[in-house]
């Protein structure tokens, strides 16, 4: 036989084989794949039947997290402790203690983020970092201290950038951790 004859043959068995077998996408997925609450339709498919979607708690919803820096921001210590941020007001009386220009950056943030803050939770914002480098908003973690809640945030691997204004990050982070 000649390769060209053989070409058509194996496209119809590769067919066939994908027919057979399903994609490797249905492969992946479970819910293709026939499962003991599934059904068959009318045409002789199985279908699976809808699940309900499990609730959760409101402590097991994943937090929001942001980082706000700016250049020329640093001024005064880094916070101790976080400032819960139960609303607009507080985000502007908050924003108003920070430098120049981490105000707006800060305030724009903050307020998108608190309307995705999941129930049970609270928003708070800290003081974490002064650096040429901004961290990596998914380090930033919370913790207790005495009645306070703490942000930390892992800082930037050093890179020996030498830079003429630090930058100064502000974590945000909604928790469930109770205080007092």
């Amino acid at each position: 036989m000649h390769p060209t004859r053989l070409l058509p043959l194996a496209l119809a068995a590769t067919a066939l084989l994908v027919t057979a077998c399903g994609t490797s996408d249905e492969a992946s997925d479970p819910a293709a794949s026939p499962t003991p609450s599934a059904s068959s339709s009318p045409s002789g498919t199985t279908e699976p039947k809808p699940q309900p979607e499990p609730s959760r708690p409101p402590s097991s919803e994943k937090p929001v997290r942001g980082l706000v820096s700016a250049g020329g921001a640093a001024e005064g210590d880094l916070e101790r402790t976080a400032t819960p941020l139960p609303d607009a007001a507080a985000i502007k009386a908050y924003a108003a203690t920070l430098g120049t220009s981490l105000q707006e950056p800060f305030a724009t943030k903050a307020t998108s983020l608190l309307g995705q803050v999941p129930a049970g939770q609270r928003l708070y914002a800290q003081t974490v970092y002064d650096g040429c480098e901004a961290p990596d908003p998914a380090t930033i973690t919370a913790s207790t201290s005495g009645s306070d809640v703490v942000l930390h945030v892992t800082p930037p691997k050093s890179t020996k950038i030498q830079c003429l204004v630090a930058e100064r990050s502000v974590a945000l982070l909604s928790t469930d951790i109770p205080v007092g």
